[in-house]
């Protein structure tokens, strides 16, 4: 059944995140022919002047855009986690013969899924952006060929002195930190909708606000405390770095049962 609650909650989401896809192809799509041009420009010729303020235009525009997929595309699995949970069709999403675990699980594993999503599809169009825009430039991409030699070897020298055990915490922390701020977010919608009888959205941005701001603290004081009670730089940093993945990590699990707690035991839909 839980299967079936995640091809539910993707079919609920998919279409609206295919829309957001496609403005995020034809951000990158224009982005990259407005830089195109500009890396083409002759300034001396005053009649490009007109479209170069367009194409600055543009490009600016592009990168709006680009930005502002990324938080549509969050405030997408938000709103659908509120709709489906918290209006009048969390009365059917309830009577599922499912736990309230599988309920929460379904929509978590279903934002986190889509987000990943997300940040692939924005990755692949930056990387069509500067394709398309550095493809007009000849004598750059000369350039970069010529030196490919020599840059490839400087890459094999920086490889090997590359501390991964060091990389691979810190991809670890950008993780589990990216898993936190996904459950905080859900957690302020829940309780915004639990306890507040009215301006229930509103309230959830209250929550959330209080939530970073305590969770700030806390993780001020997991960096100061190594500070304090060391005087090695690379001791103190590998502290911190061993550290934050298991403070964020305690922290998510934490606010999971929280809103597992609340939709368990508090949730009204009456």
């Amino acid at each position: 059944m839980f299967t079936k609650l995640l091809k539910y909650e993707w079919r609920a989401t998919r279409e609206l995140l295919g829309i957001l896809c496609l403005v995020c192809l034809g951000a990158s799509i224009l982005g990259g022919l407005t830089m195109r041009y500009l890396m083409l420009f002759d300034g001396g010729d005053t009649s490009g002047n007109f479209l170069t303020v367009v194409s600055i235009f543009g490009m600016m525009a592009a990168m709006f855009a680009v930005g502002m997929v990324a938080v549509a595309s969050l405030l997408l699995f938000l709103g659908r986690f509120y709709k489906s949970r918290f209006t009048d069709e969390g009365y059917l999403t309830f009577t599922l013969p499912v736990t309230t675990h599988q309920n929460l699980l379904s929509s978590l594993v279903n934002t986190a899924i889509g987000m990943l999503l997300m940040v692939l599809v924005m990755g692949a169009c930056l990387l069509l952006w500067l394709v398309i825009g550095l493809s007009g430039s000849q004598d750059l991409i000369r350039l970069v060929w010529q030196e490919m030699p020599r840059l490839w070897s400087a890459f094999q020298e920086i490889w090997g002195q590359i501390p991964w055990n060091y990389v691979a915490m810190l991809g670890l922390n950008m993780v589990t930190s990216a898993g936190c701020t996904l459950v905080m977010l859900m957690l302020s919608v829940t309780i915004g909708s639990v306890l507040a009888k009215k301006h229930k959205v509103l309230a959830a941005v209250g929550v959330f606000y209080g939530i970073r701001v305590l969770l700030s603290m806390v993780l001020g004081l997991s960096v100061l405390t190594p500070i304090l009670t060391s005087q090695d730089e690379q001791l103190i940093m590998l502290r911190i770095i061993r550290g934050t993945p298991l403070l964020t990590t305690l922290v998510a699990v934490a606010g999971y049962f929280l809103m597992y707690r609340l939709v368990d035991k508090r949730l009204n839909l009456n």
